[in-house]
């Protein structure tokens, strides 16, 4: 009878600790999941932060009086004629728009291109991180579940 006790509570145990890494390893699969979806939002702000500085490019290119086909968002565009083509207007936060040279544009547009890509590899690092773990519960799960 103190066999069985012993052996039910051994049991018990067991299932403890099974769900107990079962949870961690839900919570390593969503933690994962939530990067994937954070590296694909940081790839389209790249593309956006290319796509700007592609245009700056081009606009600077142009002379005065040119036609030029202005981005407005997501494939839509109009037409506008060059007044001049070094200075900008940048928003710098708050409402607050400065006008800015060229090549001020361009490091600013550089500088923000620099920065997502920072942040796109230490995403990719804690992911790489998350997935090791994920792998590693996974082979104490099957190893708990086996024994």
């Amino acid at each position: 009878m103190e066999g069985n006790k012993m052996a039910e509570d051994k049991q018990l145990k067991k299932q403890k600790e099974i769900q107990k890494r079962y949870i961690e390893y839900q919570m390593a699969e969503q933690q994962i999941r939530q990067m994937q979806q954070q590296l694909e939002k940081l790839e389209a702000q790249t593309n956006e932060v290319a796509a700007v500085e592609q245009s700056i490019e081009d606009i600077s290119k142009a002379k005065a009086g040119d036609e030029v086909l202005v981005p407005v968002s997501g494939g839509i565009f109009f037409n506008a004629k060059v007044s001049g083509s070094d200075r900008f207007l940048v928003n710098v936060g708050s409402g607050v728009v400065v006008e800015k040279d060229l090549e001020e544009t361009k490091k600013l547009i550089q500088d923000q291109s620099r920065e997502l890509d920072k942040f796109k590899d230490h995403v990719v690092q804690q992911m790489a991180e998350h997935i090791t773990r994920y792998q590693e519960l996974e082979m104490e799960l099957k190893k708990l579940i086996e024994d």
